[in-house]
């Protein structure tokens, strides 16, 4: 699943809300914001403190988490509990015997994915922050053609690698918008060129998630359109489910809906 909106209107929190799916616990956030302050406290999230992060600075770091993961499904499904234990350890740097129950992911967080395609750029370029914050303009490359294809392809593979782990992977991106002649606003995940429409045929739904006024309660309410019944893009692969979108979606409406909410 690849959920994208504007700042602020909920994309974390509604990701985040996987937690309170037992079919889909253990949750792992790969946060690449450092958003998890978004789940503390959270009315919307139940068992917000039993998420585990993993905060990562660079494309690297989220291609050795997503390495990790693929290790963990195959002694998840064979049931080591010795297996995990390790690779938890490694992921963590901690001891083996630090680890007194392993954790059993089911889940996978990528928050988001605007900003590991901005750390795959900066990796290309050879640049971090402080080259950006204390260099001159003289030492900073400019992306050109060949970066922006090798990170097209760099993305691809790894939107690719996490889709094929055996288990939920949700992608979580800021928004985006193009005007046709008419001045007409079309919306659409925050990718760079063709990477945005790309990566929505990896998934299997892309919801576009909108924030509504402040009620008196001071909730906003939301909406996940996952069909492109508006100027946005959005799709749903579920056959049995044909409504356009949720009304204040949590994940666990939506698998509830989707007929997934069951342990298999």
């Amino acid at each position: 699943m690849l959920v994208y909106g504007a700042h602020g209107h909920g994309k974390s929190t509604l990701a985040g809300s996987s937690v309170d799916v037992e079919s889909m616990r253990d949750i792992l956030v790969i946060d690449a914001e450092s958003g998890d302050l978004v789940l503390e406290d959270n009315l919307r999230v139940i068992l917000g403190d039993e998420i585990e992060h993993v905060r990562v600075t660079n494309f690297l770091q989220v291609a050795r988490v997503q390495e990790f993961l693929k290790s963990h499904c195959i002694r998840r499904e064979a049931n080591d509990i010795e297996g995990m234990r390790k690779v938890e350890a490694m992921l963590k740097g901690v001891e083996p015997n630090d680890i007194k129950q392993p954790k059993l992911f089911r889940t996978v967080i990528i928050d988001s994915l605007s900003e590991v395609e901005a750390y795959c750029m900066y990796g290309l370029l050879k640049v971090d922050e402080g080259t950006i914050l204390t260099g001159s303009a003289d030492e900073i490359d400019v992306a050109r053609f060949d970066e922006f294809r090798k990170a097209n392809m760099m993305i691809q593979t790894l939107v690719r690698a996490f889709r094929d782990l055996p288990m939920h992977v949700i992608f979580v991106c800021a928004d985006q918008y193009t005007q046709d002649e008419m001045k007409r606003f079309h919306y659409g995940p925050r990718m760079t060129g063709k990477l945005s429409t790309q990566i929505q045929g990896f998934v299997d739904i892309v919801g576009f998630l909108r924030a509504g006024a402040a009620e008196a309660s001071g909730q906003a309410p939301r909406r996940l359109f996952v069909q492109p019944i508006e100027r946005f893009d959005a799709k749903c692969r579920r056959a049995s489910f044909r409504e356009p979108y949720f009304d204040d979606p949590t994940m666990l409406t939506i698998m509830k809906a989707l007929k997934l909410d069951k342990l298999p």
